[in-house]
């Protein structure tokens, strides 16, 4: 199943009982993230979503969730996420998750979302067999042109002729090996970033024109979130937060920033240089590339440093979500946490006091 697929199942009211959504696509998997969000009404989401890290030995306890009945009628969503892949599942977790898929809740819908999981682990091939598999995967030009379509026609525009495609095309990224086509794939978080810029400059619009084309820039951000991973990769903390800031003044969406961060200690983890185009950067050489920075990255991070930035993105993200303060606030502690080489409570980045960086460090 495809992304595409599994929101429109959402919307039309009828979800299945456990989605198995794999892929690294954080714009993706936020995508999905927000169809099950809206398929819920405002008044429910408190009471009929919950959204969980996984904890190894604690499945059981997390999907007692499920068997309960809604406290609003309606349907219960329950997403379950690991920025680990599962690895730390057991032998106690499969046999919970086991248990739960022959028999799963008519009440609820149980969604475990993941990036790149090692396939051979029991773990992850029960989901694969006993759940439904939605690879979070780059769209290709025609469904990335139905994706702005809709995008679109959510804001209250129009869009004539072929123009959808021609915007999707700006954007494309690569040739994916995984197609059966080879045909080129679509970056939308870029996409919908300039798309948002276009409906911010031109207020009140009803319809996009062939003249709108020139206001959008492709990839217009990537050498600046270039030297703002540069600088991470270096840790050369005042350099990271003083670009940090200049990118956040000429509002550049907070969650690219977000995602840019994440991919890179997530290629750093995997032990991959040269990725050319995966995470939706261009392939030719420059010092502002992330196949660039990634070794830097793996150089001067223990392993032990990776995970812990790889954790600390995790909880940024969710506040970031949960809107409890600032997002410029979360952003700058989450690159002075990293750089600085520094481990945080969960309490402290989602609702305590966040200590405020200084760019002499």
């Amino acid at each position: 199943m495809r992304p595409t697929e599994f929101i429109a199942t959402l919307r039309k009211g009828k979800p299945g009982t456990a989605y198995f959504l794999r892929g690294p696509d954080r714009f993706l998997q936020e995508e999905c993230r927000k169809a099950v969000v809206n398929s819920l009404p405002a008044d429910a989401r408190q009471w009929c979503l919950t959204e969980l890290e996984f904890v190894a030995g604690q499945l059981t306890h997390a999907l007692d969730g499920a068997e309960q009945m809604p406290m609003l009628g309606g349907h219960n969503f329950l997403i379950i996420s690991d920025p680990e892949d599962f690895k730390g599942a057991g032998d106690d977790d499969v046999e919970a998750l086991r248990a739960y898929l022959e028999r799963p809740s008519p009440f609820s819908t149980v969604i475990f979302l993941t990036g790149e999981p090692d396939r051979r682990r029991r773990f992850i091939q029960l989901l694969e067999k006993k759940a439904q598999l939605v690879e979070l995967r780059a769209p290709d030009l025609h469904e990335a042109s139905d994706w702005v379509k809709h995008f679109l026609q959510d804001a209250g525009v129009d869009i004539i002729g072929d123009m959808a495609e021609e915007i999707a095309g700006k954007f494309g990224i690569s040739s994916d090996s995984r197609s059966a086509t080879g045909s080129s794939t679509v970056n939308l978080l870029w996409m919908r970033t300039e798309l948002e810029k276009l409906l911010t400059a031109r207020p009140g619009m009803k319809r996009v024109e062939p003249a709108d084309l020139e206001v959008l820039v492709a990839f217009r951000e990537e050498r600046e979130i270039g030297k703002l991973l540069r600088a991470i990769g270096e840790r050369d903390c005042a350099t990271a937060l003083a670009t940090l800031r200049e990118l956040l003044a000429s509002k550049v969406a907070e969650t690219l920033i977000l995602w840019c961060i994440g991919d890179l200690f997530r290629q750093a983890l995997r032990g991959v240089a040269n990725f050319g185009g995966r995470g939706g950067w261009s392939g030719w050489d420059n010092p502002y590339a992330t196949s660039e920075i990634v070794p830097l990255a793996q150089k001067n991070y223990p392993r032990e440093e990776l995970m812990q930035a790889m954790r600390a993105v995790r909880r940024a993200d969710l506040g970031i979500k949960s809107s409890w303060k600032d997002s410029r606030i979360l952003l700058e502690f989450l690159v002075w946490q990293i750089v600085v080489g520094k481990e945080s409570s969960a309490g402290a980045a989602l609702g305590g006091e966040v200590p405020m960086p200084s760019a002499e460090i």
